[in-house]
């Protein structure tokens, strides 16, 4: 009589707990490494916004594109540059503040919205349709030559920025304080960083931007998620991939910047732009 040999119970205990362990230590890799093809998706969309860009300043007496503005003379409506560099790119919606295609974070929370991505509101100037493209009387031409960037490999130009709601609790909107640009105002990356002395501030970057690093409804109950035009977390910097967010910058390169990396005074403080842009939009005289 032949005898059947087979597994013990506590062999295949064993066994199973091996398997465990070993799912217990990939899963996390597996994840890490899904996160990773997404981040460097992210960086090959913001390097064609950044060809986009660089293509339509060539073209356009090295200007930045606006914001957003009205071209009353063509009668296209509402614009912005999203769709002034979509003829470079032909990817996503056209002329639709950005919405899906390249326009998309993989890693955006929920369903697309327009305007994932932010451009630096200091070199893309206008707003909510109240500047006109064209010279017309009563209106402000307010495109910006790149002369104005002392160093274009330090200054930010595109970052991905976080979700805020906009509206009514019981009917917020995720696409309209998630606005076209990126905040640069100081008071909302530091606290006062003056004097300059020797090209270089003296005090230190507190990095309050990061209190924005975050996405959120009207229902959360920290206040920088209201309602409103000021800073939130739809116009500020957000650090989704494993703590690190892609920035493009003014010379075309791409880099995914780890948390709180970015130093105001080195990538976002343009001397004399700076100046000119906040004075406009806050109605006073601002100094660091």
């Amino acid at each position: 009589m032949m005898k059947k040999e087979g597994f013990t119970l506590i062999e295949l205990l064993v066994v199973i707990a091996i398997i465990a362990i070993l799912a217990a230590i990939l899963f996390p890799v597996f994840a890490q490494a899904r996160e990773k093809a997404r981040a460097i998706t992210c960086v090959s969309t913001e390097k064609q916004m950044g060809l986009g860009l660089l293509q339509y300043i060539q073209n356009y007496d090295e200007a930045f594109p606006m914001a957003q503005y009205t071209d009353s003379a063509t009668a296209t409506g509402w614009l912005d540059w999203e769709g002034a560099i979509y003829p470079y790119i032909k990817n996503g919606a056209p002329k639709n503040n950005g919405l899906g295609g390249i326009w998309a974070c993989p890693d955006w929370p929920g369903a697309p919205i327009e305007a994932e991505y932010g451009i630096n509101w200091e070199l893309s100037l206008g707003g909510q349709g109240t500047y006109d493209y064209n010279n017309i009387p009563g209106y402000k031409v307010l495109a910006v030559s790149d002369a104005a960037i002392q160093t274009p490999g330090d200054t930010a130009l595109v970052m991905e920025h976080g979700a805020a709601a906009y509206g009514s609790a019981a009917n917020p909107s995720w696409g309209t304080d998630t606005l076209e640009y990126f905040d640069p105002t100081e008071a909302n990356w530091s606290a006062p960083m003056g004097p300059i002395v020797n090209g270089n501030p003296t005090g230190p970057d507190t990095h309050l931007e990061l209190q924005y690093d975050l996405d959120c409804a009207l229902t959360d109950p920290r206040a920088i998620c209201g309602a409103g035009w000021g800073p939130s977390p739809g116009t500020m910097q957000r650090y989704r991939h494993t703590l690190t967010s892609n920035t493009l910058f003014c010379d075309g390169h791409v880099k995914a910047i780890h948390r709180g990396g970015l130093n105001w005074f080195t990538n976002l403080y343009i001397p004399g732009q700076y100046e000119t842009w906040c004075a406009d939009v806050n109605g006073h005289a601002c100094t660091i």
